[in-house]
């Protein structure tokens, strides 16, 4: 059960990624709508990543690097470098966390995760953000905006959410998670290719004999 806690934990933070809108009243929620609308646009969204994850209760900050791929509907890989190699895989119905250093994967519902994450459903190309969070405020350094939303519902475990967009083109290209317990975490992309074909093949979890497989789609 420690394995499917830390799991969980892990996508939501993964799936913390981009914006949605609504109907722009202001001048923070008209930068949201352009960026909605530019990823609206994008089947396919490749980048290499660097990930720095504080950790409050351990007052450590652990840096990662890594390349992501993703395909509308639902369909998407991150591939985590060292020190912490790992796999991360959706086709669209299914999710595995694969960690080659423990010969374990773990396999849960896509609709679990829909189910409780609202970015996780924008990610998906199902859902928009501004559905369960307010624009707080958006700042322009003069080559990125940067965006700050917090949760309409006091139940999530999330604080806040910052998004980066470049601004000649409302392309995101990192964001930093913020939760209650004080923990930040933050992604930042580079080289991102967009509406390149990529075969569905990239998003079918393969692995080697003798890899444990911790089956959590027949559960209730």
């Amino acid at each position: 059960m420690g394995n499917k806690t830390h799991f969980l934990q892990k996508l939501f933070v993964l799936l913390l990624f981009l914006p949605g809108a609504a109907f722009a009243e202001t001048p923070e929620q008209k930068a949201l709508d352009a960026i909605q609308l530019q990823y609206e646009g994008i089947s396919t969204y490749e980048a290499d990543f660097t990930q720095k994850s504080y950790v409050k209760m351990m007052n450590q900050t652990q840096s990662v690097k890594g390349k992501v791929k993703i395909k509308k509907p639902g369909k998407m890989k991150w591939v985590y470098g060292a020190p912490d190699t790992q796999i991360l895989i959706s086709d669209g119905i299914n999710l595995w966390l694969y960690i080659p250093e423990e010969e374990q994967a773990t396999k849960v519902p896509v609709e679990n995760i829909y189910s409780s994450n609202t970015p996780a459903l924008f990610l998906a190309g199902k859902g928009k953000l501004t559905e369960s969070f307010n624009v707080e405020s958006v700042s322009d350094n003069g080559q990125s905006i940067h965006v700050s939303l917090v949760p309409k519902s006091t139940e999530q475990s999330l604080e806040r959410l910052t998004l980066r967009a470049d601004k000649k083109n409302y392309q995101i290209t990192g964001s930093t998670v913020y939760d209650k317990l004080g923990n930040k975490t933050e992604i930042r992309f580079s080289r991102i290719r967009i509406n390149r074909e990529i075969p569905n093949e990239q998003f079918q979890l393969k692995t080697p004999p003798g890899v444990e497989i911790l089956d959590y789609t027949q559960t209730p």
